[in-house]
């Protein structure tokens, strides 16, 4: 341990927070509370005449809590936590207030109320703002993550001005030395902080800084040649695909580099349209065959998640028990034009479908359900024929539209509950594989509404629970990632 982390716990003991027993009171405490005391000038409060809750009218707390809490910031805080803040950050025990709210079954702004509170008779009013404002900020990214960005961004930003062509682009880093830590998105804010944090810049100079390093400026010094998009796509798949633009017409575009678009064939055998942009910074690729990796994933949420093996591409035939010429008639209008489709809708497939999901009601009552999944690319919501890749006319496009109507309505006349997620709504590759909470959090709320509607009870209402982790990839089992209140603390 280092020294400062010594330091800063020097007089702690083993405290026991499932009792709550340690400071507040008891033995061996007072030495120590008096030292935060006359160290804030803020005078000496018995430890045992302490009540906190009468400070917080609203609070459920129980006294075990509170008792919990107040152990628990005393023991991780130390004597100097502003000065220690890198030993508290990576601290087994620091954690969230949303975590500790999550734990407690209450609300962050009642949690921090109270900390706040309790922070201010230990270390006096003039600093507590500033303590909470450095370890539990109101919207904080994982605390971690951010120190250990900004001891690695430390090391690109001394190159610049002198050296900033060595400097690595965003997206490289973000794939090396950042993978993990933080996304594309966060990486702006988090590099603007730093400079005004650590270096003290302005705002209008971070901004001007981050610009020259990595945004319009950088893009300017580091301009995309149509041979760096030749030896990306073939790289990206092997040799297998090829840019079909010739290099005459992408030269003549008046569009910068990167907003232009570019016609690819992927390999497979599948033709597309894409931004350079898109292709390069943002990873996308074949929309072909993102699609059934798209929807490889659901299905292994959806297995998971139920707990019961997910079959792919099960007919309605199969599924719902219907006569596979059985013909259903549809009018799709799309710009005041009407089409009128015929679908068989025996032959349609559910892209994952499980006759038996078993689900134990809050009733304790065993019911059993019928799942299908389907994952809408965006060719099931794209209008603009440019950019939906898989349909050649406004027809085609209504034929996808008139499927998907009677897919809702067969599965729900055969009282069968039906999951879309959809690429337009932001589930796309990078979603499923890096926000599986959002993923999760709309399967639930389109079973628990599905199930009201369809069989007209609440006896069967899935709950999120954040503390398990799914593998999209299918290739690990499910695992819960914390334990109990009493372990964390």
């Amino acid at each position: 341990m280092k020294k400062e982390n010594k330091k800063r716990n020097d007089n702690s003991q083993k405290r026991d927070y499932v009792s709550g027993k340690g400071y507040c009171g008891l033995r061996n405490s007072k030495d120590r509370y008096s030292t935060y005391c006359e160290e804030n000038d803020s005078g000496f409060y018995p430890s045992n005449n302490i009540n906190l809750g009468s400070h917080l009218s609203s609070s459920n707390l129980s006294e075990i809590e509170k008792q919990k809490i107040r152990n628990y910031v005393i023991d991780l805080l130390g004597n100097d936590p502003i000065n220690c803040f890198k030993d508290i950050i990576y601290d087994d025990r620091f954690g969230s207030l949303r975590t500790i709210s999550e734990r407690l079954g209450i609300s962050r702004p009642t949690l921090r109320a109270y900390i706040s509170t309790w922070l201010e008779i230990i270390y006096g009013k003039k600093v507590v703002d500033d303590i909470i404002k450095l370890f539990w900020p109101e919207s904080s990214a994982e605390q971690r993550k951010k120190i250990r960005f900004y001891e690695i961004i430390e090391n690109y930003i001394r190159l610049y001005p002198e050296r900033t062509s060595l400097i690595p682009t965003r997206n490289r880093l973000l794939n090396t030395k950042l993978c993990r830590i933080l996304s594309k998105n966060t990486f702006k804010p988090w590099v603007i902080d730093y400079l005004i944090q650590t270096k003290c810049y302005s705002l209008e100079e971070s901004h001007a800084i981050y610009d020259a390093i990595w945004g319009k400026q950088c893009a300017k010094r580091r301009k995309i040649e149509y041979e760096d998009i030749e030896d990306f796509v073939h790289q990206r798949s092997y040799g297998k695909a090829y840019v079909l633009t010739p290099k005459v017409i992408f030269e003549s575009m008046s569009e910068y580099p990167t907003d232009r678009y570019i016609n690819i064939s992927c390999g497979e055998g599948h033709k597309f349209l894409i931004q350079v942009r898109k292709l390069i910074y943002d990873y996308n690729w074949c929309p072909h065959c993102n699609e059934h990796f798209c929807e490889r994933m659901m299905r292994n949420y959806l297995s998971q998640f139920f707990n019961k093996e997910f079959e792919a591409q099960v007919s309605l035939k199969q599924a719902c028990e219907i006569d596979r010429e059985k013909v259903i008639n549809r009018t799709i209008e799309i710009n005041r034009i009407k089409y009128k489709i015929r679908v068989f809708a025996g032959q349609l497939r559910y892209d994952h479908f499980c006759p038996n999901v078993c689900i134990v009601g809050n009733n304790g009552d065993n019911y059993e359900f019928a799942i299908g999944g389907e994952y809408d690319g965006i060719h099931h919501d794209e209008e603009d024929l440019e950019k939906n890749p898989f349909c050649n006319n406004m027809r085609d496009f209504a034929i996808i539209n008139a499927r998907d109507s009677v897919k809702n309505e067969v599965s729900y006349e055969k009282k069968g509950i039906l999951i879309r997620l959809k690429e337009k709504n932001g589930f796309d590759r990078r979603k499923l594989l890096n926000n599986q909470k959002e993923v999760i959090q709309e399967i639930i709320q389109q079973f628990n509404k599905q199930i009201k509607e369809i069989f007209g009870f609440n006896d069967v209402r899935m709950k999120y629970d954040p503390f398990i982790r799914f593998d999209p990839l299918g290739e690990d089992e499910p695992y819960r990632i914390k334990g109990s209140l009493d372990d964390f603390l």
